[in-house]
């Protein structure tokens, strides 16, 4: 029994490692190597960064954490308030092509303060002053706001994760009706199924998450590797297929730009050829014919 659980620790270990370093590169991808015009590559980069923080937060456990482990998530959390403002403002930039510069938005004003939150109540608590070497010998250490912001943290992501999924929603499906009405596809009709696709993967996960992690946690249960491994896997196949689905909406979209460009070169092609149907020498030969029998008309009789 040890030796399988001292495997499937190591599994986990080398899932969050795999799930961290995929996340990353196509984070890094996506910011650096496939551009938009209007900037809104760096949100969707942000977005997988920071499920690729989340992979990594899987490696972590009692014997390599550098502070207590409850105290290090707790730490943590505040960035995941930046998740769902990302995915809000990444849909809704690219279905009204907006092209201003992306600045610090008032959506992110909530993980600010849980952040600022976070940090005052770890200063003010007189054991947070330890040094971190003697951390493993104080055992005893209790952390009374970092724990009651640790206690209250998850539930109100779950709450903010929600009503941005609402928002999301009520948007996507505001732009559909604009779309169907329209009876014809786009360029945009593709980056609206891409958006759909990615905030159902979102919900998918979140779902998952919050009946595995968040409830069994404030229900008191005990929430095993076993389901945190669970939660990640289902995240990293998420990921995979999000990246495929991404490139083949890619391929389609460069597919009907070209297709868009050839007919409309093709419309100016006509104009063009009327225009070259003689070449310069069978010009010059008709002209010379023409001058010719001016000549011959001219001619008394």
């Amino acid at each position: 029994m040890n030796e399988f659980n001292s495997f499937f620790s190591q599994g986990y270990w080398w899932l969050s490692l795999l799930g961290g370093l995929h996340c990353i590169g196509l984070g890094l991808y996506v910011r650096y190597i496939y551009r938009e015009g209007n900037g809104n590559h760096k949100l969707l980069g942000s977005i997988f960064s920071l499920l690729g923080l989340y992979f990594f937060t899987g490696m972590l456990n009692r014997e390599n954490s550098p502070a207590p482990i409850h105290l290090v998530f707790t730490l943590i959390i505040p960035v995941y308030f930046l998740l769902m403002p990302l995915l809000y403002l990444y849909c809704y930039r690219s279905l009204n092509n907006i092209k201003r510069h992306i600045k610090l938005s008032k959506h992110f004003y909530p993980a600010l303060i849980v952040a600022i939150a976070v940090l005052i109540a770890s200063i003010i608590n007189q054991h947070f002053t330890v040094q971190l070497s003697n951390i493993p010998e104080s055992g005893r250490l209790t952390f009374t706001h970092i724990g009651a912001l640790g206690t209250l943290l998850p539930g109100i992501l779950s709450i903010q994760t929600f009503i941005y999924f609402v928002l999301i929603i009520q948007m996507l499906k505001r732009y559909r009706g604009r779309s169907h009405k329209a009876h014809q596809e786009s360029l945009q009709d593709i980056k609206f199924r891409w958006l759909l696709v990615l905030t159902f993967a979102m919900v998918c996960n979140w779902l998952v998450r919050t009946l595995l992690v968040i409830l069994p946690f404030y229900l008191g249960d005990q929430i095993s590797e076993m389901t945190q491994a669970m939660t990640r896997l289902l995240l990293l196949l998420t990921v995979y297929v999000l990246a495929i689905y991404g490139l083949k909406q890619i391929t389609k979209a460069a597919y009907l730009r070209g297709k868009l460009t050839y007919a409309n070169d093709r419309v100016s092609t006509p104009i063009k050829a009327s225009s070259q149907l003689l070449n310069s020498e069978e010009l010059n030969y008709l002209h010379q014919l023409m001058k010719d029998d001016k000549k011959e008309s001219h001619k008394p009789d």
